[in-house]
């Protein structure tokens, strides 16, 4: 019986637990406590069916198991309200998804409407973007053109300030030009007037002069016929002897000879004191004419031994050269440079001489000989202080070629510092990087240079102007720089190359620099030949884009036409792009390039203005394995003219440089 109750009551606990364990599962909230604490009881009532065994635990039982009946009951009826809640809150969360769904589908429906507006308005922006692009570069090319038409319009209006400046300047200048005239006229009237009074009076004596020597020397004719007589009547009266006769006729001899050494001198005396006035009237009418003198002519056919008379006269600013006779009249004292290059061909040697008033001042030699060079150039640089008349021209001993031999000079600013220097015998390299090459001055205007280190100090900031040559012989060759305080001023050096026996080759440049003052410029190198190495320095001015200077080299070699100077050194005016120099004004320009033959060959050069050729170089090195040829330009050019350099071959780097600057309006 006790088993059967058991058995049943566990079944019946069972049913519960089962049913309980299944609603338990929808159960949120207090519902699994309650259950827990049930499953307790029904564990605790087991405990004591199996531990019962008097009828106080079975009472204890029964009452136990009413109230855990009374709890279940009472988790039913809360499982019945749980569900409902439950059964109420799924509803709601089936309309709320039903209208999350609706929502979605509307959000959806709009996403589509979004996107096509999206489209739409990405269109339209992109339409417009492209439209204000057209518009934007139609604006800037609006504004380019403007901005260079109001350029063109300032550089004009700045002309045009600069032109009229300059013609008041001119108009001023002018006047001052006449005023000097007219004095200088009123004082060679009054010199002609002295002179007039000066010849009238040295004319008087000598008439008085003449008078007196007419006479002296009728009283000798006088005494020679007394003579004669004395000497007829001793012949007549037959002297005693023959002896006597001989001393008679010796002492007619001496009388006679007096006579006419002293009518020689008589002669010579009024010769003599004509040339003076002759020369004192000429210089008289030598008057200064101040103003801007440049020129630049050219040889146009080979000429041999003797005065070189350059035919072809591109640029006479001053009009002082004489392309009919060669020679430059100097008609405003001051300080000059010259330069020249000579081009000789066929295997001859040629020796060039500058001469002022028929002194030699510089000299350059020009060698062709080695077997397998077809032609070569050199180029000579001097600078002089001239008085007016003074004559200057070449001459040569050898042959010079036509159109690449070439003559030029240019007057210096007055009161700027300038230097000529030239090595009068074989100087060796410098025993030290802080000295440069001993050359003997010439000129040395501001005594700037010590010839003793070579080195030449800037006595003010700007800008300067550096010429050297050097000359190498007997297969030396090297290369020669230009040093500030023992440091290359930059990588542009110059390179003779002389063949193996008795050859020579020189090399030469003019170099530019922006240089501040107390630098210590000097020449450095290895040994070097005399006469023909030189080196000469003068101040250009200011440094500013009033003054256009430029330089620029080649840092390889190059085959590029036009010939591209990769290495910008100097640029006052950004005037200067690489290949071309653009001029930024008008006026009156000097150029100078060199070009270095590469590796056994020959080169060939032009510098053009606007295409069309002003000079040329020519070098072959093909018997020393490199050769330069140089030359230099003076030119007038019109804002904006294009100039470059053109060439037939390839150009070794180093020594391929072009340099350039405004001389004067």
């Amino acid at each position: 019986m006790k088993m059967i109750f058991l058995l049943i009551f566990y079944l019946v606990v069972r049913a519960i637990s089962v049913e309980l364990v299944a609603e338990s599962s929808l159960l949120t909230g207090n519902a699994c406590p309650k259950l827990s604490t049930v499953m307790q009881e029904i564990l605790k009532v087991l405990n004591l069916m199996v531990d019962g065994a008097d009828s106080k635990k079975r009472d204890a039982l029964f009452s136990n198991f009413q109230s855990v009946i009374s709890e279940i009951q009472t988790i039913k009826a809360d499982n019945k309200k749980q569900r409902e809640v439950i059964s109420n809150l799924n509803q709601k969360i089936g309309e709320l998804q039903t209208s999350q769904m609706e929502g979605k589908t509307k959000l959806l429906s709009h996403l589509e409407d979004y996107q096509t507006f999206s489209l739409t308005v990405n269109e339209t922006l992109q339409s417009i973007q492209e439209n204000q692009s057209a518009g934007y570069k139609t604006l800037m090319d609006v504004q380019n053109k403007s901005g260079m038409l109001i350029n063109n319009l300032k550089d004009g209006v700045k002309e045009l300030k600069v032109e009229t400046r300059n013609q008041a300047e001119d108009v001023k200048e002018a006047k001052n030009l006449l005023m000097k005239i007219k004095v200088q006229s009123d004082e060679l009237v009054r010199n002609l007037t002295n002179v007039t009074e000066n010849m009238q009076q040295q004319q008087q004596q000598l008439e008085n002069e003449n008078k007196k020597q007419n006479t002296e020397i009728n009283g000798l004719e006088k005494e020679h016929i007394d003579f004669k007589k004395d000497l007829l009547q001793i012949q007549t009266q037959q002297s005693d002897g023959n002896n006597d006769v001989l001393l008679l006729k010796e002492s007619h001899l001496k009388l006679s000879n007096a006579v006419n050494e002293t009518l020689t001198e008589i002669w010579q005396n009024l010769t003599a004191n004509d040339n003076q006035l002759r020369d004192k009237i000429a210089r008289l009418y030598l008057a200064e004419i101040p103003g801007n003198y440049a020129f630049y002519s050219q040889l146009s056919t080979s000429i041999t031994n003797g005065y070189v008379v350059f035919n072809n006269c591109k640029t006479n600013e001053g009009s002082a050269y004489d392309e009919m006779t060669g020679i430059f009249t100097c008609k405003y004292s001051g300080t000059y440079a010259f330069s020249w290059t000579i081009a000789t061909s066929g295997h001859r040697y040629t020796e060039a001489e500058l001469l002022v008033n028929d002194e030699v001042i510089g000299s350059s030699g020009t060698d062709s000989r080695p077997s397998r060079d077809t032609a070569d150039s050199s180029t000579g640089f001097v600078a002089c202080n001239l008085g007016v008349g003074d004559k200057v021209r070449i001459r040569v001993n050898g042959t010079a070629d036509g159109n690449y031999s070439t003559f030029s000079g240019w007057r210096l600013p007055d009161g700027n510092s300038s230097l000529y220097a030239r090595a009068m015998s074989q100087l060796n390299q410098p025993s030290t990087y802080s000295r440069g090459y001993p050359f003997q001055s010439f000129i040395n205007n501001g005594n700037h240079y010590d010839s003793n280190t070579g080195i030449y100090t800037c006595p003010e900031d700007g800008l300067y102007a550096f010429t050297f040559t050097v000359e190498a012989s007997n297969g030396r060759n090297f290369n020669a720089f230009l040093r500030r305080s023992g440091r290359s001023l930059s990588s542009i050096n110059v390179w003779p190359d002389a063949a193996s026996g008795d050859y020579v080759d020189t090399s030469s440049t003019l170099q530019i620099y922006s240089l501040s003052q107390g630098d210590k410029i000097y020449v450095y190198g290895s040994v070097i030949e005399p006469l023909h190495s030189t080196f000469a320095v003068w101040r250009i001015g200011n440094t500013s884009s009033d003054t256009p200077g430029f330089m620029g080299y080649t840092s390889y070699s190059t085959s590029s036409k036009p010939l591209r100077y990769n290495i910008e050194v100097l640029d006052t005016s950004n005037s200067f792009n690489n290949t071309h120099f653009l001029a930024p004004k008008n006026g009156v320009y000097l150029f100078f390039w060199n070009m270095e033959a590469a590796y056994n060959r020959r080169l060939e050069s032009f510098l053009q203005v606007n295409d069309q050729t002003v000079g040329r170089t020519i070098g072959d090195g093909r018997a020393a394995s490199f050769d330069s040829g140089s030359n230099l330009v003076v030119v007038r050019l019109h804002k904006n003219d294009n100039v470059k350099v053109m060439h037939d071959g390839e150009a070794d780097r180093g020594q391929t440089m072009i340099s350039g600057y405004f001389l004067f309006p």
